[in-house]
């Protein structure tokens, strides 16, 4: 017999640490086993508040970033800000700042989830000297917390005598609800980039500050948006002498007498004092790192912050007198003139009558309202409705239409109507009265049924007539109606009634056709102009090239602003009027345009309204940087081009 070999048995230690690998493995899946199913160990439970800002030392009129930041609640209560009376505060934005994490350590799992939130503002000194940001009060979570306080350094910036700062009022004595025209006009004789409008009045409580009219939806090639307090306005650039000038305009009306000193104006400018030698920027952007390296030979351009105040105003509010004040007057200030006209001035009782009645004025007719019709003398004998209208402005003139009907007979004019004011040229009370408009008024007619059948009577009979033969027999005579019956299906073997039959609805398909056609066409038109926005703007950008010699430096850099806004507004479907960056910024980034092109697509721009507006070339290099500038512009733009088509 063979001999078995029998082998001695493996140690159970060898086995494990053959296997210690596997077992390693095994209990990291086991580790990240337990972390997917631990449950959150929120920290949010601790809520805290602090404040930061970007800068702790700022001239007066320049503006610095105030954040926010809570931690432990994504959902805070807007901050009280009400404490902040040395500054300007506009703004900027907020957002959710989330953060989850999972940490081992020695085994144990721990997934942390970090709630926040961050409020953002600009705000901006309105005088010199260490100013305080309060503690600032914030509710998250059920819980009041306070930031800690920040202490600010304000210095007076240089001051120039080659800018001029000029507060306007149309009136320096005037009266309650006396609509005032404050103007403000900048000149500037410097290249700047940047500049900011610090107006005091705006935020004065005696006055109620409204829109200037004229330059509410103004766009023309003047227009200019600035952004004022929060919210973007426009102002109008002009040229006086060797100034370049920015005017801007608001309506005031005082709601309270007395004398009131009005503060000082003032815009913080940045203002080109010099150039240094640059290194180029990196590679990869049409503009390198900043615009202005190519734009002035590689040279970046020495800025220092500049301010121009205006001198203070006074103004003596008197109060509307009580003696001889009329009683349906509204409150109107000013002066004043009525005209009316009718349609139609012949009518019958009842039917309505369209009564437009034109008011006459000043400049700002927004709060000019008429007493209500039932209440004017004469219109008694009118059915009026119970309110008037809002009326439509067109320049100085502010039309009401209102439908009226007569209800007597008798009557045979519509009266004058009445509106009552205050002068302030003679400080007295006075009215102004409309026309009075002829009218004929004709009874009213009673319809029968007959009227509305258009029948026309018969000629009576005396007696009845007896019919001896029957319902059924035939019967001949005048008074007797012959039915006519005409069989539809006959109206097809006549040429006549082929032709009435067919020619409806030939008609119908005729006209129908070439509408939808052009229904298609309107339809196309915003995504075809979104497609031609590059070649237009490259075709803009060629004329500015050609005809730039023709032009001033100014009125170059104006067109390629203009053109820029064309492209945006047909490549977004907005409308063009006076884009700024902020507008587009964040649209351009949801169609995929990375943030180095928007840093160069605000460089250009900046670029060019310090161009525009600053007024005079100081190193003598205008031409050949506005040529370099419409070549960057425009690879620039075909760069954003190709964004959209990804």
């Amino acid at each position: 017999m063979k001999p078995v070999k029998i082998s001695a048995p493996v140690p159970i230690k060898n086995i494990m640490i053959k296997n210690k690998h596997f077992i390693n493995i095994l209990l990291s899946g086991l580790i990240f086993l337990l972390a997917c199913l631990q449950p959150f160990n929120a920290l949010a439970d601790t809520i805290s508040v602090q404040a930061q800002v970007d800068k702790q030392e700022v001239t007066v009129g320049e503006s610095f970033l105030l954040q926010i930041k809570i931690d432990g609640d994504d959902s805070p209560a807007e901050p009280d800000l009400s404490g902040l009376q040395d500054f300007t505060v506009q703004p900027r934005g907020g957002g959710q700042n989330n953060r989850e994490s999972i940490t081992i350590i020695n085994g144990k799992v721990s997934r942390i989830s970090e709630r926040g939130y961050v409020f953002r503002y600009a705000l901006t000194p309105k005088r010199d000297g260490i100013l305080i940001i309060p503690a600032l009060a914030i509710t998250a979570a059920g819980k009041t917390l306070l930031s800690q306080p920040i202490t600010i350094k304000v210095s007076k910036p240089q001051q120039t005598d080659e800018f001029k700062l000029l507060q306007i009022l149309s009136e320096t004595e005037c009266y309650v609800g006396q609509p005032l025209v404050f103007s403000v006009v900048w000149y500037v004789n410097r290249d700047i980039e940047g500049f900011q409008f610090l107006l005091p009045v705006l935020e004065d409580q005696r006055f109620e500050i409204v829109d200037f009219p004229a330059d509410k939806n103004y766009s023309g090639q003047d227009a200019i948006a600035i952004n004022l307090h929060g919210s973007n306005v426009i102002a109008r650039k002009g040229k006086t002498g060797q100034h370049t000038t920015v005017t801007l305009r608001k309506i005031l009306i005082p709601r309270e007498p007395g004398v009131y000193s009005l503060e000082s104006a003032s815009v913080s400018s940045r203002v080109v004092t010099g150039y240094r030698q640059q290194r180029g920027g990196q590679p990869g952007s049409p503009f390198n790192n900043r615009f202005f390296d190519d734009m002035f030979g590689r040279r970046q351009p020495i800025f220092k912050q500049f301010i121009t105040q205006s001198p203070p105003l006074q103004l003596n509010v008197q109060p509307l007198p009580d003696e001889d004040q009329p009683q349906g007057f509204s409150g109107l200030v000013g002066q004043y003139s009525l005209a009316a006209d009718a349609s139609p001035t012949e009518v019958n009782v009842g039917d309505p009558i369209t009564l437009n009645i034109m008011v006459t004025g000043a400049e700002y007719l927004d709060n000019v309202t008429l007493p209500p019709l039932k209440n004017q003398p004469g219109m008694v004998n009118f059915k009026v409705p119970e309110e008037i209208g809002q009326g439509e402005i067109d320049g100085r003139v502010k039309m009401f239409t209102q439908t009226i009907r007569a209800k007597d007979p008798s009557i045979t004019e519509i009266p004058g109507i009445i509106l009552d004011y205050f002068n302030p040229e003679t400080g007295t009370y006075e009215s102004t009265h409309s026309n009075a408009i002829p009218l004929q008024v004709k009874a009213t007619k009673v319809v029968t049924a007959r009227d509305a059948e258009g029948i026309t009577p018969g000629e009576g009979k005396s007696e009845l007539t007896t019919l001896d033969k029957g319902i059924a027999y035939n019967y001949v005579g005048d008074d007797v109606l012959v039915n006519q019956h005409v069989e539809i299906g006959s109206w097809f073997s006549s040429p006549v009634g082929l032709i009435l039959l067919l020619f409806p609805p030939t008609a119908y398909l005729l006209i129908l056709v070439p509408i939808s056609i052009r229904r298609k066409r309107l339809l196309d038109a915003d995504a075809l102009q979104a497609k031609r926005a590059l070649h237009d703007f490259s075709r803009e950008v060629a004329k500015l090239q050609k005809d730039m010699q023709r032009h001033t430096l100014q009125g170059t850099a104006g067109g390629l602003v203009e053109a820029i806004r064309g492209y945006l507004g047909n490549r977004l479907q907005m409308p063009a009027g006076a884009l700024v960056f902020a507008d587009v910024a964040e649209r351009l980034k949801r169609r995929g345009v990375d943030s180095a092109l928007l840093t160069d697509l605000q460089d250009i721009l900046d670029w060019c309204e310090a161009y525009h507006y600053g007024g005079i070339d100081t190193n003598g290099s205008g031409q050949a940087s506005l040529g370099k500038m419409l070549d960057n512009a425009l690879i620039l733009f075909k760069n954003i081009d190709l964004c959209f088509k990804k």
